[in-house]
Parts: C-alpha cells; sequence; structure tokens
C-alpha cells in the first residue's frame, strides 16, 4: 500500500468531480513538444487558503531532485494554499528564457534562502522566491529549454510538486556527485556490489550503472527501478500476526532483483533496500535520475472486508471508482500515517498532461503483462488467487514516472490465508517469479515493437 516521507492523501470526494483536473491549452492552442503539453495555467489545490493576513501560509522551504532533462522541485508549506501555475514565453531581446511563475495565495515567504542556491544538469537555471503582493507568495523558474512541466499538490504537511522538462544543461549532477563517505561502515557497503545501500540519492553514486552507458556493440541494457512500498515509519497493511506490508514487499522485491540481476543486459536499482521511509516523491523522481526504462511498485493490498482476496494491477490514470478510490487513499498514505479518515483532509490529485499521458499506453501493456505473470506463478505454484484485473487509479507513487510504470498488488494482507501466505519466503518467492515473467513478457514485446 502507501508509502513513504511526509506522506499525502488523496480526497475520496474527489470522485464526484473526477480524480484529475488537466492542465488548460494556452489562449492560441499552440502545443509545446510531442505531448502536446498546453502553456497557460493552472490548478488549484480543493482546500482553502488561511483566513486573514495573520494566519498567512510560510513558504519554508524548496527541495529539488535532478536529472538531466527533468527536474522536480518539492515546496513545502506550513498550510494548504491555493496556487497558479503560469508559463512565460522568453524574451530574447531582454535576455530573459523561457519562465514559469508559480504564486501561492495567501502565503508569505519565510526566507528568500529557502530556495536551492545553485542546480546542475537539468533543465531548470534558475530559482527565485519573493513576495509578489501582501499576501501572494512567488516562485519564479528560468528554464531556457522549457518544453513541458506540470504540478500536483501534496498534504499533510501541504506541499507542491513541480516537474519541468526540457533541453539538459552540462554539468555535473548532483546526485550523481556525492561526496565520497570515509567512515569503515560507508567504504564497507560500498564495496559490497550485490546490493546499493542509502538513499534512492546515495545509490544513484556508489556502484550504480552509469546514466547512459551501454556496452559497444551490444543490445541496449534495461534499467528497470523496483519500488518496495512503505518502509520506516510506514508499516503499510497489517496481516495476521502482525506482519507488516513494508517487510512482506521488501522481500519480494529483493527476491526480484535477485533474479533479474541474472539476466542479460539487464540492471536493476531499488527504491530502498532496507526498512527505510522513503518520500512519495523522491521514488519515481529517483528512477527518471537513474534513467529507469521501467518503474515497478510492489504492494501487498488491504480492505475492510476480510473476504476479499485476489491480485490486482494498476497504471496511473483518472478513475471514479470508489474501490480503487479507497485503495488510493490508503496506498497515498494519509489515513495510516495520521488516523484520521482522508474526507477529513480533502486534495485533489492534479495531473498535468505530460505527468498523465507520459507513456501510458506502455505502463497498460507493463501492467497487463505482471498481472499475468503474478497469476499464473501462483497457480503454478499450487496457491492459486483470484484475478481481479489491471485497473487505473490516482496513486501518488507513480505520479512523474518518464517511464512505463505500475503498480502490483500482490495478495491481501487482510485476507486470512492470504495474508498468512505473504508471510512465507516461498509464497514470497512465487509472488517474485511472476513478476519477473511479467516483466520479461513486456520487455520481449517491447523490444519487437521497437519501444525499448
Amino acid at each position: 500500500m502507501r508509502a513513504p516521507d511526509r506522506m499525502l492523501a488523496f480526497s475520496l470526494s474527489a470522485s464526484k468531480r473526477g480524480v484529475n483536473e488537466r492542465i488548460a491549452p494556452s489562449r492560441n492552442g499552440k502545443a509545446a513538444g510531442r505531448l502536446g503539453f498546453a502553456a497557460l495555467l493552472v490548478a488549484c489545490a480543493t482546500m482553502s487558503g488561511p483566513a486573514d493576513a495573520d494566519s498567512l501560509a510560510a513558504l519554508r522551504a524548496v527541495r529539488q531532485i535532478t536529472a538531466p532533462a527533468t527536474t522536480r522541485l518539492i515546496v513545502e508549506l506550513s498550510a494548504p494554499v491555493h496556487y497558479r501555475l503560469e508559463r512565460a514565453a522568453p524574451r530574447p531581446d531582454l535576455g530573459i528564457p523561457a519562465r514559469l511563475y508559480v504564486d501561492f495565495e495567501g502565503a508569505r515567504v519565510a526566507d528568500a534562502t529557502v530556495v536551492p542556491a545553485a542546480f546542475a544538469e537539468g533543465p531548470l537555471l534558475r530559482l527565485r522566491a519573493s513576495q509578489r503582493d501582501a499576501r501572494t507568495a512567488r516562485l519564479i523558474l528560468d528554464v531556457p529549454g522549457l518544453t513541458e512541466f506540470g504540478a500536483f499538490p501534496m498534504p499533510d504537511p501541504f506541499r507542491l510538486i513541480i516537474d519541468v522538462r526540457g533541453t539538459r544543461r552540462a554539468a555535473a549532477h548532483p546526485l550523481l556527485a556525492k561526496p565520497a563517505e570515509t567512515t569503515p561502515q560507508a567504504q564497507a557497503k560500498t564495496a559490497a556490489p550485490a546490493r546499493l545501500q542509502g538513499t534512492p540519492a546515495d545509490r544513484l553514486g556508489k556502484g550504480a550503472p552509469t546514466p547512459g552507458t551501454a556496452v559497444p556493440g551490444a543490445a541496449h541494457r534495461i534499467k528497470i527501478v523496483l519500488d518496495p512500498g512503505h518502509g520506516g515509519k510506514d508499516p503499510g497493511a497489517i496481516g495476521p500476526g502482525g506482519v507488516a506490508e513494508k517487510d512482506v514487499v521488501l522481500a519480494i522485491a529483493l527476491k526480484l532483483e535477485e533474479q533479474l540481476a541474472a539476466l542479460p543486459d539487464t540492471d536493476v536499482l531499488l527504491t530502498r533496500d532496507r526498512d527505510v521511509f522513503i518520500a512519495l516523491e523522491e521514488r519515481t523522481a529517483f528512477a527518471n535520475a537513474a534513467h529507469a526504462d521501467l518503474f515497478v511498485s510492489i504492494h501487498g493490498n488491504a480492505s475492510t472486508n476480510a473476504a476479499l482476496s485476489g491480485v490486482e494491477t494498476y497504471y496511473l490514470n483518472n478513475t471514479h471508482d470508489r474501490a480503487t478510490l479507497r485503495l488510493a487513499a490508503m496506498e497515498n498514505g494519509l489515513r495510516s500515517m495520521t488516523g484520521h479518515d482522508s474526507r477529513d483532509h480533502e486534495a485533489s490529485l492534479i495531473l498535468s498532461d505530460l505527468i498523465q499521458n507520459y507513456k501510458i499506453q506502455e505502463s497498460v501493456q507493463l501492467a497487463e503483462a505482471l498481472q499475468r505473470g503474478v497469476v499464473g506463478a501462483l497457480s503454478a505454484h499450487g496457491t492459486p488467487s483470484t484475478d481481479l484485473g489491471v485497473k487505473r487509479g490516482p496513486f501518488y507513487v507513480l505520479v512523474g514516472a518518464g517511464m512505463p510504470c505500475a503498480l502490483a498488488e500482490v495478495s491481501f494482507l487482510t485476507h486470512p490465508r492470504e495474508g498468512d501466505l505473504l508471510a512465507r519466503p516461498s509464497y514470497q518467492q512465487s509472488i517474485a517469479e511472476g513478476l519477473l515473467r511479467g516483466i520479461e513478457r513486456f520487455v520481449e514485446n517491447s523490444r519487437a515493437a521497437e519501444n525499448l
């Protein structure tokens, strides 16, 4: 189910108006990039802002995750606010590049130094924070080669995730240029080739295959990022005997990693390889920074109806299905982290054309391959499970992925039989084998169609 750092919520009431709101086309109707991403526009969180000037929300931190052609900003505020995202055309005559303006109504800049001091390679050249007026904080993003952009809110605590894509700039990659650790423990971890340690950002700089490289004359290497859901302070669903989802899915991911690593022309990375908490917004950003070809998020299912069992796989898209919305609320994290029902903390999942449509057909095909693989493997090993099919849903952990991605719910921890089985290494191995079959099938079909 859910996952990571300062988790987010998804509003069940959003189903009344549709889960996603599209970024509107520009006034002149011209699209940018092959995805037809439109220029002007915005997006507003459904939560109301502060009531008066004395209760302005503070824009208190901006974090970055940068890859050669993408930058993700995580903007943290002290309270929910309305926001507006607008693109301004470049002014070469004045030396002004393409810009994005992000206005936060009912907010103040706590300190101008909250923005990152510098950006390495990636489309974002410069970022500034200012007070547009007494009640509006503004971020100004200079993006010379801007092609696409999008934003979506994450509450509890409230933050806005901003994704920009564009022409890469030549400079050192911050995630690939971490200073070397000198402690014996760090040296031992770096020397161990079997598994990369530390946070996702750390692992990109410690023995991971270098992005964009390939053996001359060899077939294109496939890079796969596995994402074991939850971790650390976020246990996920709890099954019989107290077994935690975070432990089950990590065990499955490690078994799958071992099998994938044995395949030719295949590199494997994990968003986490131990019991640590990783923010949802950092998981797909890690996959983007690693130039991954596939992103597979692994979860265990849960329901208040203990009779529900089976396997289902999701790809990212809008839905009105209430069962899926309930699952997304749990996976997106607010309920189990705070004890509150997500309906008490309304938030919209707002997906741009870039986020929602990028690689969507390939993601459907990946989800279908994973679903068939797991269902088939469990049946072959004498532990058949109900085939609940492939579905679409608003799962935050998939938002922003620049590659085919899917979320596998590999069985129900809350079902007496499946919950007991999920704690068994043999059942975990069967699921890992099923996911392996699905990935192999997808890669084979994609290579035949020249999509990978």
